[in-house]
């Protein structure tokens, strides 16, 4: 029982470094933890630095050159507003010593001061010190003072005018917001909603969610680039490493729990401090300065900003004539997947983040391509040599649907909708995530033509995911979005799209009254194959109804038999039973 009792004692004897046994004093154990603290502020261990002089701190809290190391650590950790506050303390208490230390932390407060972007307030504490000081100690706030006036002509030069004289409208415009965030409303919230002529019960306000076109993503992801390669130079792809890092899932593994917290935090708290950094060195030298110096000469700039574009202009128009070209070889082969999958990625990854001013001719350019898209997919409308309309599900063969019986269908409801429940089928995620695409891209579409077939690979998308109700409920938005652009190729497509929803589901009457509309849009496009496929599809589905008809009408006569036959079995028993002899 001995042994067990001394055996953790001589392990935690052995775990305890030699230097803890010793009883040092707290004036020996503070200076050894500022020395440790030093050397790791040195080694830009800032974690480490700022925790042994915490430790110092503790012992000794009125050491204002701790604060002051500490100041420096936290500088060097873009911890800006906790190093004003330790060099502001640092300089109360070292009001009774030597004017040298004094001198160094009254301008490590104008430092500070300077990188807080606070050009003014340093200037002015600047200012005052070089009434306080003389001799050598003045000279550093003398440099300091040409460095802060530097940065303050700078940013307030003609660079500046030259910048809002241009983006005037701009600037008011961010002005005026600034000013709406800044004012501070302090009635309840029910007062301010129901001035905004919004619900006024006093609940959990919204966040909606910011939605971000296309154009406006890639400008931002543009901008993001150019900031960063105008201070930094080639270093920019180490800022962009950075900030995909913080949300890279192959480090930030959901299943190693505390690595990936660890890894999280450390990612984005080193990303942050570069992003600090990053604003006071465009504070400092503001991204209009940056090009007020390089493009000093207007008529220069000007002209080579209009030779790129003009180089711009002509590579998109030679790319547009090949996806022409590329979309006419694919419906000549009649490859309609690999053809929609192209369109897809042509209109919604390229076409969409090009403006009218670097795409000439771009609404051309849609019609052209959607209208192609459009004769293809109605090509496929055809009825098959030796197709008879004999036979169940004629109708779904007719239209390319599969033939198996849909089976627990669960009619939409408005308002009543559950969440579905996820699946892992790879076909199944696909098709969500293109709907979410398509979905997307038609909050910011411009042109009708467009929205058609945006409503029309949205009903289809739906369609293959089953869900019939959706499909027809996005065709007739086709249907209305086709008035506006003049389109009855889009018009007769959509209105196929609701006879598909309703056959797969052998709703008989709807695709009957489907099929009616859409025989005469077959006949303004003047097509015979079409008006012939109409024409079939209406006599396969009669030729279902019949058989229908006659299956009820079966099923009826054999269940008034079985009930004749009971009849006749119960009233037998009851004679039975009423004549025992």
């Amino acid at each position: 029982m001995t042994s067990i009792v001394e055996m953790p004692k001589a392990n935690l004897d052995e775990a305890v470094p030699i230097w803890m046994k010793i009883d040092w004093s707290d004036e020996v154990l503070h200076d050894i933890y500022r020395d440790w603290g030093t050397y790791y502020s040195r080694r830009r261990r800032e974690n480490f630095a700022l925790h042994y002089l915490n430790k110092a701190l503790a012992l000794e809290p009125l050491d204002h050159m701790t604060l002051y190391k500490r100041c420096q650590s936290k500088r060097k950790a873009a911890q800006m507003l906790g190093a004003l506050a330790d060099s502001r303390d640092a300089a109360k208490l070292a009001l009774k010593v030597d004017g040298e230390e004094r001198a160094i932390i009254n301008l490590d407060i104008c430092d500070v001061l300077y990188e807080l972007n606070q050009f003014e307030n340093s200037k002015a504490e600047i200012h005052n010190n070089m009434r306080v000081f003389i001799g050598n100690k003045r000279k550093s706030f003398v440099q300091r003072q040409l460095v802060v006036d530097g940065v303050i002509k700078d940013v307030t030069g003609e660079a500046m005018s030259a910048f809002f004289t241009k983006n005037l409208k701009t600037v008011n415009i961010v002005h005026d917001l600034i000013k709406e965030k800044e004012r501070i409303d302090n009635r309840p919230l029910w007062k301010v909603l129901k001035e905004q002529g919004k619900c006024d019960v006093q609940s959990i306000p919204e966040v909606q969610e910011e939605m971000l076109s296309p154009m406006e993503i890639a400008r931002r992801k543009r901008a993001f680039n150019i900031y960063h390669q105008s201070y930094i130079n080639d270093s920019w792809i180490d800022v962009l490493f950075m900030k995909m890092l913080c949300k890279n899932p192959n480090l930030l593994l959901p299943q190693c729990k505390e690595s990936s917290y660890f890894l999280y935090n450390l990612s984005s708290k080193q990303y942050e401090i570069v992003r600090k950094f990053m604003k006071m060195l465009q504070s400092r030298c503001p991204l209009y300065l940056v090009n007020y110096l390089k493009y000093g000469n207007k008529a220069m700039s000007d002209r080579y900003r209009e030779a790129y574009l003009f180089r711009v202009q002509y590579q998109t128009h030679r790319n547009m004539n090949q996806a022409l070209k590329q979309i006419r070889v694919l419906r000549k082969a009649k490859k309609v997947q690999q053809l929609a999958k192209f369109v897809e990625e042509l209109m919604g990854t390229y076409v969409v983040l090009k403006t009218a001013r670097v795409m000439c001719w771009k609404f051309e350019f849609l019609n052209e391509v959607y209208n192609t898209m459009a004769l293809t997919l109605s090509e496929q409308l055809r009825v098959p040599k030796g197709f008879t309309s004999q036979g169940s599900n004629a109708i779904l063969r007719l239209l390319h649907l599969p033939v198996e019986r849909v089976k627990d269908f669960v009619s939409l409801t408005f308002g009543d909708r559950q969440p579905e429940p996820e699946g892992n089928d790879p076909a199944t995620l696909r098709a969500k995530k293109l709907t979410a695409r398509l979905e997307h891209r038609m909050i910011f579409a411009k042109y009708s033509i467009e929205k058609c077939y945006l409503l029309h690979q949205i009903s289809q998308s739906y369609l293959d995911q089953g869900r019939h109700s959706e499909c027809a409920f996005n065709a007739r938005k086709a249907i209305k979005e086709s008035k506006n652009c003049n389109s009855n190729l889009w018009k007769f497509l959509s209105v196929v799209q609701i006879v598909k929803a309703n056959a797969i589901l052998h709703k008989l009457e709807q695709t009957r009254e489907a099929l009616d509309d859409a025989l005469p849009i077959a006949q303004s496009l003047k097509t015979q194959e079409l008006i012939f496929f109409i024409e079939t599809c209406m006599m396969c589905n009669t030729e279902d109804s019949i058989n229908k008809r006659a299956t009820l009408m079966q099923a009826r006569r054999e269940s008034k038999a079985e009930s004749v036959a009971t009849h006749s079995l119960v009233s037998g028993q009851d004679n039975e039973e009423s004549n025992p002899s």
